[in-house]
Formats: structure tokens, C-alpha cells, sequence
């Protein structure tokens, strides 16, 4: 996304005419200076053959600008033109000479401006584009380079917190073990004196309700991932304690877990503790 942006940003850099950021955002007449001609002005000097344009601006900076016509300015098309300069009138001024005969006698935009009018609204709809696809896939929990949500990642901590004091204390090693597991499984990092400061707040008198509100407003993937790092930290010695098999059990019925769920992430759990060699 950052890229996209960068790239529009570049684009708005490079084929905006150079203006100063002067707090103009709408759409605007413009003149554009095209070249010199023979026609004598208000003091007998050449007048500038312009184009007369319609622009888009934010900020000051045009983004877009259509041609609209020809006109005639007696100070190099920077202000406002002094006559406007019909198609036959042009024809005309090219037939005695007064203007070069490789101008073009109908106002046009041609490919370039019209590439760099669209091309840009373009880069910024697919801009736009990208934020909405991220953001959905944000939302549904399909990005897997993105860190989890803050509150399920909460919640997911404190389910494994729960799950290591079933012993009765929760030793440094298994604090870091907890620390490791919520930052690969969420991507969200927690400090040990966090984890510290949330087991010394629990209590393990937990009823049915409690069980369901581990899981509540957490979305599927998001329960898949607090059982796995339940049965993570209940396996890391090798053998699940009664107390933590009672309480992972309870955590699966209370987050609506079927059976074959639930094996799947102990298979996962298990793979995680090979990976480590514990």
C-alpha cells in the first residue's frame, strides 16, 4: 500500500505543472502558454498563443487539466488571456503567417496529457482499491502478515496465562514460553512484566460463563488460534496436567469447539513443540 501511494505521490510530482501549494482545491480556468506568435498586441509587442484549460486542483497542485481552447495573452499566458481564439480564427492567423503552421488549428488533448489525466485517476482508484481489499481482509482475518486484533490478541494471552497457572505458579521459563507463543501465533508482542502483572490478577474459580466470554466477539480463526496456544503452553512439558486438560476442555465447549477441532490444533500444538524441540 505504501508503495501505491508512493507511486501516486511520484506521478503528482512529475506531471503536475509546477505551482506553489496556495490553498486552492476545486476546479478552476486555466491558461497554458503554447508559443509565440506575430500578432501584435495593446503595445505592439507579439501576443502568446495559449491554451485555455479546465483544471482539477488540490492544494494548488493541478491533477488533471483539459484543453479547452486557444486564446490570446499579452503576458505569456500567466494571468488572464486578452481575447479569446476561435479554431477559424487560428486557420486564418496560420494562412498569413502569424502563427507557426505546425500548431495544431483545433485544440486537442493529446495522448500524453491524456494518458497522464486518466493514468493518474487511475493509480489513485486502484490506491483506493488496495485499502479497501487490505482493510477487508484485515477485518476478516485473511491477511496472515498482519498482527491480530489488540483485543483478541488480550484475550488470547490471557487464556494461556490461565492455562499456566492450573499448576498453582507460573515460573519465568514458562512467562517467556507464554511470550513466545502469543508473539508467533498474534504477531503482537507482550513484555513480560505484562504477563507477570495479568497472571497475578487471575482467578482460577472460573464458572460456565466464563468459559464463553474467553471466546466472545473473537472470530473463528481467532478461537483456533487461543485454543492452540492453550494446549501450546499445557504441552510444553511433555504431558498435560489434569488441571490443564480440565480447563482446555472447558475452554473448548465454551468456544463452541467440536471434537475434531479441537484435534486438529492439539496436532498443531504438538507440531509447535517438535518445531521447538521441547
Amino acid at each position: 500500500m505504501q508503495k501505491i501511494c508512493l507511486a501516486v505521490l511520484i506521478w503528482v510530482g512529475l506531471t503536475a505543472p509546477a505551482q506553489a501549494f496556495i490553498g486552492d482545491s476545486g476546479y478552476f480556468d486555466g491558461l497554458e502558454y503554447v508559443a509565440e506568435t506575430r500578432i501584435p498586441g495593446p503595445a505592439e509587442t507579439p501576443l502568446s498563443l495559449c491554451h485555455t484549460t479546465y483544471d482539477f486542483r488540490v492544494l494548488g497542485v493541478t491533477l488533471s487539466r483539459r484543453i479547452t481552447g486557444y486564446a490570446l495573452s499579452s503576458d505569456g499566458c500567466t494571468t488572464v488571456p486578452d481575447r479569446l481564439f476561435t479554431a477559424e480564427q487560428m486557420a486564418t492567423a496560420q494562412s498569413l503567417g502569424l502563427v507557426a503552421d505546425d500548431i495544431p488549428p483545433l485544440d486537442a488533448n493529446d495522448l500524453q496529457r491524456s494518458l497522464r489525466n486518466y493514468g493518474l485517476w487511475a493509480a489513485i482508484g486502484l490506491a483506493l482499491v488496495a485499502v479497501m481489499i487490505r482493510r477487508v481482509k484485515s477485518l476478516l482475518g485473511f491477511d496472515p502478515t498482519a498482527p491480530m486484533r489488540k483485543k483478541a490478541a488480550t484475550r488470547i494471552l490471557s487464556a494461556m496465562c490461565h492455562v499456566g497457572k492450573c499448576d498453582g505458579i507460573v515460573a519465568s521459563a514458562e512467562v517467556a514460553l507464554i511470550g513466545d507463543t502469543i508473539q508467533r501465533l498474534t504477531r503482537r508482542s507482550f513484555a513480560a512484566s505484562e504477563i507477570m502483572r495479568l497472571v497475578d490478577h487471575i482467578d482460577m474459580t472460573l464458572q460456565p460463563q466464563d468459559y464463553i466470554a474467553f471466546g466472545k466477539g473473537l472470530r473463528d480463526h481467532e478461537k483456533d488460534v487461543m485454543m492452540r496456544g492453550v494446549l501450546s503452553i499445557a504441552i510444553a512439558s511433555g504431558r498435560i496436567f489434569p488441571a490443564e486438560y480440565e480447563f482446555a476442555t472447558n475452554l473448548a465447549h465454551g468456544l463452541g469447539m467440536p471434537g475434531e477441532d479441537f484435534r486438529r490444533v492439539l496436532d498443531l500444538a504438538i507440531a509447535d513443540m517438535n518445531a521447538r524441540g521441547t
